[in-house]
């Protein structure tokens, strides 16, 4: 704004003296006639120079057409630049890795949002049995999902083989423990009664395997 308003001034200043030069000096406007009875009553004012208005109308037409070029000088570098930035040619889009990503995020959570709608059809939603949940598919591209381990799809692969191997640790020392070292067997034909504990402990045995296949299929899935 600060170019604006120089340049603006600027031609003002200018178009006021190209005014002034262009007067004819002495020039001045015709007094208005007066009644001859206040002849005597304005003689002690005859002396001073009455305004000269077309001075005064010239100037003021200086100043607005200065004005006008003024702005009209200013903007124009202005317009050159829109113009200029209007007739360059668009870039093209390159898809960048992320934004391939972000859209089959996207997209995955659109359609497991839509496949959980009433507008979709299909056989799975039919009455009786269902083979997997609608939205919640257990092989995707011929390869098997998260889904596919239930309550274990929020845990990764690592967390599900530490599980497994603590499991497999607690289920073999219940059985160890029942079956060789403390036999449970004879001491009941002794008249005692079974160790609760082992039996609790011996059941992790066959729960490891299961963790360790979800764990198998987490890897598989890329968790």
């Amino acid at each position: 704004m600060s170019k604006l308003a120089t340049a603006s001034f600027a031609a003002a200043a200018l178009m006021l003296v190209a005014g002034q030069a262009f007067l004819v000096p002495g020039a001045r406007a015709p007094a208005p006639s007066l009644p001859k009875q206040s002849i005597s009553g304005t003689e002690s004012i005859s002396g001073t120079e009455l305004p000269n208005s077309g001075s005064w109308g010239l100037a003021t037409a200086g100043l607005a057409l200065g004005v006008h070029v003024g702005l009209a000088a200013a903007l124009r570098p202005r317009t050159s630049r829109c113009a200029e930035a209007k007739a360059a040619p668009a870039k093209t889009y390159v898809e960048t890795p992320g934004d391939q990503r972000l859209f089959e995020s996207v997209y995955l959570q659109y359609t497991s949002e839509y496949l959980k709608g009433p507008l979709y059809w299909h056989v799975d939603k039919a009455q009786g049995q269902l083979p997997q949940d609608p939205g919640a598919p257990t092989v995707m591209n011929g390869q098997i999902t998260s889904n596919a381990v239930g309550a274990f799809k929020n845990f990764t692969s690592t967390e599900l083989a530490f599980l497994s191997a603590v499991f497999f640790a607690v289920g073999l020392y219940g059985n160890l423990q029942f079956l060789i070292y403390d036999p449970q067997f004879e001491r009941v034909d002794a008249g005692g009664l079974f160790n609760v504990s082992y039996i609790i402990e011996s059941q992790f045995l066959w729960i490891s395997f299961f963790v360790h296949i979800a764990a198998y299929v987490q890897k598989k899935a890329g968790k």
